[in-house]
């Protein structure tokens, strides 16, 4: 789904988009991007689901200028939205349009929000398959695209840590249908990239793959990313979006070239029973 910003009128775009000039580049982990100086400042795109992702509207912004490069699953290529479609040239045109929008028209951003919203009609939001939260008026925006929306469930994974402390901080609980959680990452080394959680957010706990075991010390395993579970996005019941504070939920390595053969395994095992 398209909003386009005509003056000062922010409306669905049907018709066709012109094609827009842009710069791949090459990022510090080694992955293309487009380059933010190159597109548009008057689209937006938010994802209205598909067959992995189920019923749930969709926004991205590039990994390349929202996420924290410190982190070991930027360095090593490791994050899901650092390979595959991701990277097509198109998603990343997208994703770069989403965030230049958000930085020349940040005051309309909650209002072209509002109309994919009222467009879709779908009752789950999730903010960042790709990117992470930019700043903290970002997080305003989040917020207040929530409390706009009581009957709708939003969720967003983010590393962006001191941001969300911060917010709270000076504005007070996040709205009960926003769940932020704390993404944790545990590196090949089994140590963690560091994070502050004084609020007890609820959180996500990468397990590499070889570390299945310390999935026993979490809350909730997520269904998605048990090899033993034939389960997407669009069939799970999202308890993503119900986690509370003090919650855990671990996501165990899936879909890499190291985990096929254990995945395979486990397949066989299964059918020999």
């Amino acid at each position: 789904m398209t909003i386009r910003k005509i003056g000062n009128k922010i409306i669905v775009d049907t018709g066709k988009q012109e094609k827009t000039v842009y710069r791949v580049q090459i990022g510090k982990n080694g992955k293309p991007y487009v380059a933010l100086d190159t597109v548009s400042t008057d689209v937006i795109h938010v994802s209205d689901g598909n067959s992995k992702t189920g019923p749930c509207l969709n926004f991205n912004f590039p990994v390349e200028m929202t996420c924290d490069h410190r982190c070991e699953c930027y360095s090593s290529g490791k994050c899901y939205a650092c390979s595959g479609c991701y990277l097509f040239a198109s998603n990343q045109l997208q994703y770069a349009e989403n965030l230049a929008f958000f930085r020349a028209n940040s005051g309309e951003f909650v209002k072209a929000i509002q109309v994919a919203i009222d467009s879709a009609k779908k009752t789950l939001f999730r903010w960042f398959t790709c990117g992470d939260i930019p700043n903290m008026a970002f997080l305003s925006c989040m917020v207040e695209v929530a409390r706009n929306n009581p009957t709708m469930k939003f969720w967003s994974y983010t590393k962006k840590y001191t941001i969300v402390n911060s917010w709270i901080s000076e504005n007070g609980e996040l709205p009960e249908n926003l769940k932020i959680i704390f993404s944790h990452w545990l590196n090949d080394d089994g140590s963690y990239f560091p994070m502050e959680n004084p609020y007890n957010l609820p959180t996500s706990e990468f397990i590499p793959f070889g570390k299945e075991q310390e999935a026993e010390k979490v809350t909730h395993v997520c269904p998605c990313s048990d090899p033993t579970k034939k389960v997407t996005c669009a069939t799970c019941d999202h308890p993503c979006y119900t986690l509370n504070h003090g919650e855990s939920m671990a996501l165990l390595e899936h879909s890499t070239s190291r985990t096929k053969e254990r995945d395979k395994a486990i397949k066989e095992a299964k059918n020999n029973l």
